[in-house]
């Protein structure tokens, strides 16, 4: 994992797109509806990105917004399958952040494509985090950026989301990508 402060070069602008971008309700390929998404390219991003972890081969990138007592589609979970990396960006203040987590059972923090024992031995636990233990959380902080391995277990934190509006929020910007070259 790495966190990232300061990392767009115009914050405040990336923010104020956010809020005015078209947001939508999204099915997604794993048969989930995912709230209020923007699929678009984030100005600045991708140079940010880069300069912090070599050449990107970017595979989605947008926004998201969510508003108080909303939880996620999987409290817990990976991103196995969206790119070999993944960013949140954060475009508001609150708190929590990004947690990442160990599964009690099995003792594992990650899950590698095609391990489908160990899939099958987590997925009945996304929503259960007595099933988990809290190993590390990225603060949310205003343009923090958090990078991580897609096949990390994480979550949001705390898991509802805040807020009452755009203005006040969970606004997020997020990215899945591949590194090129490895």
């Amino acid at each position: 994992m790495i966190v990232i402060d300061d990392f767009l070069p115009d914050g405040a602008g990336a923010r104020a797109l956010a809020l005015g971008a078209p947001y939508q309700d999204v099915l997604a390929p794993d048969g989930e509806v995912y709230r209020r998404v923007c699929v678009t390219e984030v100005p600045g991003l991708v140079p940010a990105l880069e300069a912090a972890v070599g050449p990107v081969e970017m595979l989605l990138s947008g926004f998201r917004l969510n508003f108080a007592g909303e939880m996620p589609n999987a409290a817990i979970h990976s991103d196995i399958g969206f790119g070999t990396h993944a960013l949140v960006l954060y475009l508001c203040d609150g708190e929590g952040g990004t947690a990442f987590w160990t599964h009690k059972a099995t003792g594992e923090h990650r899950i590698e494509p095609g391990d489908v024992p160990l899939w099958h031995a987590v997925c009945g636990d996304w929503d259960r985090p007595e099933a988990w233990s809290q190993r590390e959380l990225a603060e949310l902080k205003f343009n923090r950026a958090v990078i991580y391995e897609s096949a990390l277990f994480h979550s949001r934190f705390p898991f509802a989301a805040f807020g009452t509006g755009p203005q006040d929020g969970r606004l997020i910007a997020v990215a899945f990508f591949n590194l090129r070259g490895t």
